[in-house]
């Protein structure tokens, strides 16, 4: 495992803010009208996640912390909710799903040495 699986996770999550961004702007993905306090929320909430993207291309130790931790708590969440409230045969790929958004937590955990929290130059 080497610290390429971040950079990969990081361009992942800049492709997809992307996206929505640009979805968001165009009305593509809602058809409802938003106020203009809720359209800032969300646009702030989209460049947030493009620093997170940015600093996990970085190695940054705070952008990995970032993005594992709410994916492990979502993770979690959708592990131990699927046991009860999903019926037998599909609350077993409910469970894979979560086990899957907890697998950036181990990397990150295995991958902590070769992560900085700053240098001189960000890259």
């Amino acid at each position: 495992m080497n610290a390429n699986s971040f950079k990969a996770f990081g361009v992942v999550v800049i492709c997809l803010d992307l996206f929505g961004f640009c979805a968001s702007l165009d009305g593509i993905l809602w058809h409802a009208d938003f106020r203009s306090s809720q359209l800032l929320k969300m646009r702030v909430a989209f460049v947030a996640i493009f620093i997170v993207g940015v600093g996990l291309i970085g190695l940054r130790k705070w952008a990995a912390i970032y993005f594992s931790v709410p994916l492990f708590c979502m993770g979690l969440w959708i592990f131990w909710g699927s046991i009860e409230q999903v019926p037998f045969p599909w609350n077993l790929v409910f469970m894979l799903e979560g086990v899957s958004l907890m697998l950036p937590a181990v990397v990150t955990v295995r991958l902590w040495p070769y992560l900085s929290w700053r240098e001189k130059w960000f890259f």
